[in-house]
């Protein structure tokens, strides 16, 4: 396979002035923390998104995607979203967001690869803005620090494009290192390297195969129940003080007995979750497997059970991922509705799981694709 430098030289008859590789990321814990300002735990993946670039002389900017084969073209003055310019959009809300910052640059030519599996929960879309960011950056050598780059990308995502992002997932690309997972602070942003190495143990990571569709309106709807349901729970506590991620159970349960069912479920799976990601990340830390998988399990009937974002197939495969000798725990990863699932097993007993995925294409017609995952290093600039 050609490697991204000789791809933009065929494309472009030119070798590029910067190439930046990031990796995905996978949120092992804590993919809704961010409700009570709690705990998330994410590492890097081994794939990653590649993007290089080189200077025109004109304000012309010229896409290249390796991987579909497709050229998109545009100007600096047009630096617009247009549906049918698809990937090409992410790159273009951060040339948006860097140049609105007065980093002033004429045209470019872009070439994008990347090997890191898209619409489940992997964070493809955020690594692609984070290159871009990166490899700009170092192409022209501007000076900008990490707080204006993460914001870049930050907004290239929210405004620009008018999707979901996380800034713990931009300094996991960021500040990833090898068989190490990040623990953040989602109030402070402060985050703590926790080891991952369990001996004779791995995380097993299985997409689904589901064919992904909108989940924006239940994942929006969720969002806002939690926020109204917190809100109420504060309001009748009476000092309303402390934070949100430390609240209690009996606190909870006291103070919502008149919230609509949904709140109240929301509102107790999220601080389950929090509490549940701080704990692991402590046991882990301690090499014990059986632990964190037990913390896994319960995370997984809470998302099944209270927070609703599970799917039957999902629902599958980590019951028979449990049902498997050497499993210590399984459960759902990305937003919901399908995705990926990360099972945690003894390295000797994957084949006991992986003789069960055939079964699962018989029962709901999905060809499910598994990787061992190993937390991988941050994001390089060549």
């Amino acid at each position: 396979m050609s490697s991204i430098a000789e791809l933009h030289k065929s494309e472009y008859n030119e070798y590029p002035g910067a190439v930046a590789a990031v990796p995905g990321v996978v949120t092992l814990m804590g993919e809704y923390s961010d409700l009570c300002d709690g705990y998330t735990l994410s590492g890097a993946l081994g794939q990653t998104v590649e993007i290089a670039v080189s200077k025109r002389r004109d304000n012309s900017l010229r896409f290249y995607s390796a991987d579909f084969d497709e050229r998109k073209r545009t100007t600096i003055p047009n630096l617009k979203f247009r549906r049918e310019d698809r990937w090409a959009n992410y790159i273009k809300g951060v040339l948006h967001e860097i140049f609105r910052r007065n980093y002033v640059f004429k045209g470019l030519n872009i070439t994008v690869k990347g090997t890191i599996p898209q619409k489940v929960g992997l964070k493809s879309s955020t690594a692609l803005c984070t290159a871009a960011a990166l490899a700009v950056k170092k192409l022209h050598n501007f000076d900008i620090d990490d707080t204006q780059l993460i914001q870049s990308i930050y907004f290239a995502e929210t405004a620009f494009m008018q999707a979901k992002s996380r800034l713990v997932d931009i300094m996991t690309m960021l500040y990833a290192r090898d068989n190490y997972l990040l623990l953040f602070d989602l109030h402070s942003l402060d985050y703590s390297y926790i080891p991952c190495q369990l001996q004779d143990t791995v995380f097993l990571i299985t997409e689904s195969d589901i064919p992904p569709f909108s989940i924006r309106d239940e994942v929006m709807y969720r969002e806002e129940a939690c926020h109204i349901g917190f809100a109420a729970i504060r309001e009748r506590l009476s000092d309303g003080a402390g934070a949100l991620r430390e609240l209690t159970s009996s606190e909870v349960k006291s103070a919502s007995e008149y919230l609509p069912e949904d709140q109240k479920k929301f509102c107790y799976y999220i601080l389950e979750e929090s509490r549940l990601t701080k704990d692991a990340a402590h046991v882990l830390e301690q090499k014990d497997a059986p632990a964190y998988g037990k913390a896994m399990n319960r995370m997984q009937t809470g998302l099944r059970d209270l927070f609703e974002v599970s799917c039957p197939e999902v629902d599958w495969l980590t019951k028979r991922a449990m049902e498997a000798s050497g499993c210590y725990g399984s459960k759902m990863i990305g937003p919901g509705f399908g995705g990926c699932t990360v099972t945690l097993m003894r390295t000797d007993k994957i084949r006991n799981y992986i003789d069960r995925l055939e079964e699962y294409e018989h029962i709901f017609g999905f060809h499910p694709e598994w990787f061992v995952y190993k937390p991988a290093d941050r994001a390089k600039l060549k």
